[in-house]
């Protein structure tokens, strides 16, 4: 597969929308020169965009790849097949695309993995067909870390709505995750999730990660940076947005709380393996199945009463040591708005 020209510039490009404007529809990225001050080339960064059906948001999402204006760029883009107007965007930037094919697959995960066989980059990342580059010198930033020696890089993500504007979505995920050890990745019921599309790794470590079980649903990226964290590589957190993460309803990181936590919990027992402690895997065995009484309670939760959530501690008596558990107990017991009133006053 031979590399194209991937520094373009707006003029290149396809005009956009008339309703469209900044970055980066109407603005542009310095874009770089064809090899680094001292001659050699860029690292070479291998981006997959899955995308399925998503084509009020996929323009924006390849317009802000490619006006990063980086000489050195794989971008492979797989469609599940979609009946919208995904296909055709797609068309309109093939010439400046990698790779990219539009046909029935198993879901994202299988996209994905599809994708990385097409990988011959020395970074790797994936960026969903519903975010976006919001830094314009995202990739030039990356390629500068890589060089100094990092494997695992995470920046930052701006959560938004469909509209783009800024949302808080949880405590725990604000868009933000300094790099944590494979211990405290494993532990789903305490870890802080990395903002996915903000995440680049050398791909020396994602050979080893790849292919995904394509059978996940919500928690791919999960399973990706708990094998690469398990080869403890060189990783800094980055203190810049660089991508724009959309919130639409249609997320499937938003959906059922039990849903999610099983999925985690399986990729976490698998992964669990590599520890070889028998007591710390005890001891992750009783925490996971803890908090999945947990995430039990937190998907019913509108449903059930004070009662019904105290009965929970006479079936897993182990729950009486997590906070979250008397926190969702007294909640229930007050109601929001008396709970909400007392944390001010405590505050």
């Amino acid at each position: 597969m031979t590399l194209i020209n991937t520094t373009v510039t707006l003029e290149d490009l396809p005009s956009p929308p008339p309703d469209k404007t900044g970055w980066p529809w109407t603005q542009q990225s310095q874009p770089l020169a064809e090899r680094m001050p001292d001659g050699s080339p860029w690292p070479r960064i291998s981006i997959v965009t899955p995308s399925y059906n998503y084509g009020q948001f996929i323009e924006e999402t390849i317009r802000s790849v490619l006006l990063q204006g980086y000489p050195n760029l794989e971008y492979i883009v797989i469609d599940g097949g979609s009946t919208d107007s995904t296909v055709d965007i797609i068309q309109k930037y093939e010439k400046w695309l990698t790779y990219w094919v539009s046909e029935p697959d198993e879901g994202q995960t299988d996209a994905i993995n599809k994708g990385y066989h097409y990988c011959t980059g020395e970074i790797f990342v994936w960026l969903n067909a519903d975010d976006a580059y919001i830094s314009s010198n995202c990739l030039h930033d990356v390629s500068e870390l890589y060089r100094q020696g990092y494997q695992l890089i995470v920046g930052e993500c701006l959560n938004v709505d469909v509209n783009d504007n800024p949302i808080q979505v949880t405590q725990q995920f604000n868009g933000y995750s300094k790099p944590q050890s494979f211990d405290e990745y494993l532990k789903f019921w305490s870890f802080v999730p990395f903002p996915q599309p903000a995440v680049f790794i050398a791909k020396e470590l994602t050979d080893q990660a790849f292919p995904l079980d394509k059978a996940l649903y919500r928690t791919m990226d999960y399973q990706l940076f708990v094998r690469v964290l398990s080869q403890c590589p060189k990783s800094i957190w980055i203190k810049h947005t660089w991508v724009k993460f959309k919130y639409h309803g249609e997320n499937k990181t938003m959906k059922s709380y039990r849903e999610s936590y099983s999925e985690l919990q399986s990729v976490a027992l698998a992964e669990a393996q590599k520890i070889p402690k028998f007591l710390q895997k005890m001891h992750f065995l009783i925490c996971s199945k803890d908090y999945m009484q947990i995430a039990l309670i937190m998907d019913k939760y509108e449903q059930l009463n004070t009662i019904e959530v105290l009965a929970y501690l006479f079936y897993r008596p182990t729950l009486v040591r997590w906070g979250i558990f008397w926190k969702l107990l007294l909640k229930k017991y007050l109601g929001n708005q008396r709970y909400n009133e007392i944390k001010k006053l405590l505050q």
